[in-house]
């Protein structure tokens, strides 16, 4: 099942003093898993924002349609079930940490008995208890970001989808909130995020769609997009008498920390290699993978297709 999926769901905005259309989001299916972590990726203006809010029911699609876990885009009973950051989002600075959160939870009708445990709860997990007094006048950006994360985690939501979330935060707390969204995955919940982080997309997500002038332009899994660059095969004990053999079939051997590391560039390589270590009795303590950088690979998919359709 999918937690997300839309059916040729578009979104045109008439210019001004123009009959003519600007087309922001160009007929999208999108397929998110139910438990999955999908990172929604695309230059600004690609139409990332625009589609999140027609999942939510903030704005009307021109065509198409989509469901949200099960229902209907904007369905009440989904609201129930979402937590959202919005990219920009909007703080009553004059209140404190506490009493934001707790607007919110009234707002979420989370009952008075558990509200005060589950702000708390919510604050340690953001790293922000102590801060509960604090004005949000007084918060800095990348502070603001993990109130902002609490206050769409309060209602427990089964999907979490995030504008940007990473905008603003430090390495550290970029960190955090990775291992918050895995966190969320362990539980069974589905994240779906937008980033131009790609480094933090490739370490956590395990689905990606990227958007370019409206249009989906690759939508998978992302080690379908990202392929295997190396394997490192670690061996604890290699006798002398095996390394001219194994020198033969590996793309390259040394020896580190008392281990001999011997690298392998194709999945057929990689198993030529085990195989001749079991055949000689000898075990691998390790297979580390390699993969290729995110980055080029969507820079490549982003010219590609801007050629494709003639965009400079």
């Amino acid at each position: 099942m999918n937690a997300i999926e839309t059916r040729e769901l578009a979104k045109e905005y008439s210019k001004f003093l123009s009959f003519k259309k600007f087309v922001a989001v160009d007929k999208i299916n999108l397929q998110v898993p139910s438990g999955s972590i999908y990172g929604f990726l695309g230059l600004n203006g690609a139409g990332k924002t625009t589609s999140i809010k027609m999942l939510l029911g903030l704005s009307y699609p021109s065509s198409g349609s989509g469901s949200v876990l099960g229902h209907p885009m904007g369905d009440i009973r989904t609201k129930e079930k979402v937590g959202f950051l919005p990219e920009e989002a909007y703080f009553q600075r004059h209140l404190s940490a506490y009493d934001f959160l707790n607007f919110c939870a009234k707002t979420l009708h989370i009952e008075r008995a558990v509200r005060k445990d589950k702000i708390f709860e919510m604050l340690e997990l953001v790293k922000m208890k102590g801060k509960e007094s604090m004005k949000l006048s007084e918060f800095s950006k990348g502070m603001l970001q993990r109130i902002g994360v609490a206050q769409a985690l309060l209602n427990n939501p089964d999907l979490a989808i995030f504008d940007e979330p990473l905008t603003g935060l430090d390495p550290l707390g970029r960190a955090e909130l990775k291992d918050i969204m895995q966190d969320l995955q362990s539980k069974g919940k589905t994240v779906f995020f937008s980033s131009h982080i790609l480094s933090d997309v490739q370490a956590i997500c395990d689905h990606v769609g990227i958007m370019n002038h409206g249009k989906l332009i690759y939508q998978g899994g992302i080690d379908d997009l990202v392929k295997v660059s190396n394997y490192s095969i670690k061996v604890e004990a290699l006798p002398a008498s095996h390394l001219d053999a194994i020198e033969k079939i590996a793309e390259g051997m040394s020896k580190s920390a008392g281990e001999w590391v011997l690298d392998a560039k194709t999945e057929k390589q990689k198993e030529k290699i085990c195989e001749y270590l079991q055949k000689n009795d000898l075990k691998e303590s390790n297979i580390e993978v390699s993969y290729s950088e995110l980055e080029p690979v969507f820079i490549e998919k982003i010219k590609l297709d801007n050629e494709s359709r003639g965009i400079t």
